[in-house]
């Protein structure tokens, strides 16, 4: 949920863009890629879509980034894709990252980042891919349709474990269709859930298919615009709860991405934070917040009466934690809580940043 705004222009401008190039490139040709995948993909069988730009391991952050981020591509490419994903009418198998598979749905903002530049939130999952580690145990509240929890099982390995908690009726089943897919049902463990304060059953506000991330259990969804297709009750816990349920021994990295509720699903998770000290992820934005009568002051409150210390991303000279002092002047994105005396990580770099005029390349 990092980062919101219109880009009603830049669309346009990137679909003129796309036309353009994949004209000059031969995509009006006697049969062209996009209208193979136009005619597959309108068969009752899924196909499977490669391209060696996806393909690439290499997870590190990008400058800028934000939700509209498939609005644009970096290459020749990129943009062909961009122009097939226009043209999808029903869904496909990408192959992915570490040698993983995405099943792809057309007309959805994270889908279309996915097809196109090949992850949706990069500085994400380079945060994921920096603070897990093999043996690790991952909780992935708000998992959506899974890309964090199945890059998050390729680091952790054998020897560590992902649980995945969303519950949106639609995106837990595509949740479950990529973890079976890619056969990894003993290393991910699928929850239709939702983490509260308190175990009870609460509203859950369906955002429509092309913002598909933004169900919300607040009294609306916060984006100006985005419709709310249908309201679910669901299932609610706290995370204590869920740990000492599922006999969890440790808890490495908590990710809450659930429009708002942070707050209280963080004060259903004290037993467990005290115990195993695990580093957070969360996404924040005040129109969230505020959609569930929270805000950035009492969240703040919240995380440093747990001994935790506050970092967001900060992309000048280089890709580093910065310290949040005052939560309220940061606006809505990424923040990393770290337990009181941990030192931060060294984050990756994009390959060949520059920095004196000097080019380094990422490791």
């Amino acid at each position: 949920m990092v980062f919101r705004g219109g880009g009603v222009l830049l669309r346009r401008m990137s679909f003129a863009w796309a036309a353009l190039l994949l004209f000059c490139t031969g995509a009006h040709g006697e049969k062209s890629k996009s209208q193979d995948l136009e005619v597959s993909a309108n068969s009752a069988e899924y196909i499977t879509y490669e391209d060696d730009e996806l393909t690439q391991d290499e997870l590190v952050p990008v400058r800028g980034w934000t939700r509209l981020y498939a609005d644009s591509a970096r290459s020749i490419k990129g943009w062909a894709r961009w122009w097939k994903y226009l043209g999808l009418k029903q869904r496909l198998v990408m192959k992915w990252k570490y040698g993983l598979s995405l099943v792809i749905y057309p007309g959805n903002e994270m889908y279309r980042a996915l097809f196109v530049r090949g992850i949706y939130n990069p500085n994400l999952a380079m945060l994921i891919r920096s603070l897990l580690f093999p043996g690790s145990v991952f909780i992935d509240v708000g998992a959506n349709f899974g890309d964090m929890s199945l890059l998050a099982s390729r680091i952790v390995g054998s020897n560590g474990h992902v649980y995945a908690l969303e519950p949106s009726s639609r995106d837990f089943e595509r949740l479950r269709e990529n973890v079976n897919r890619n056969g990894l049902q003993d290393s991910i463990s699928t929850y239709r859930l939702a983490l509260f304060e308190r175990s009870q059953k609460v509203q859950l506000r369906i955002a429509g298919e092309e913002r598909s991330g933004l169900n919300t259990l607040g009294l609306e969804i916060s984006s100006k615009g985005v419709e709310e297709m249908a309201v679910e009750e669901v299932e609610a816990c706290t995370l204590d709860e869920f740990v000492a349920k599922e006999k969890i021994l440790r808890v490495d990295l908590l990710k809450l991405d659930i429009e708002g509720s942070e707050l209280y699903a963080l004060r259903g998770a004290a037993r467990t934070i005290l115990n195993y000290r695990p580093v957070l992820v969360l996404g924040v934005n005040h129109s969230s917040l505020k959609s569930c009568g929270a805000d950035y002051s009492s969240l703040q409150r919240l995380i440093h009466s747990m001994k935790y210390k506050m970092y967001g991303i900060t992309e000048k000279p280089a890709f580093a934690l910065e310290p949040i002092q005052d939560l309220t002047r940061t606006g809505p994105g990424i923040v990393v809580c770290l337990p009181e005396g941990i030192a931060t990580p060294t984050l990756p770099q994009p390959s060949g940043w520059q920095i004196l005029g000097k080019k380094i390349c990422a490791k």
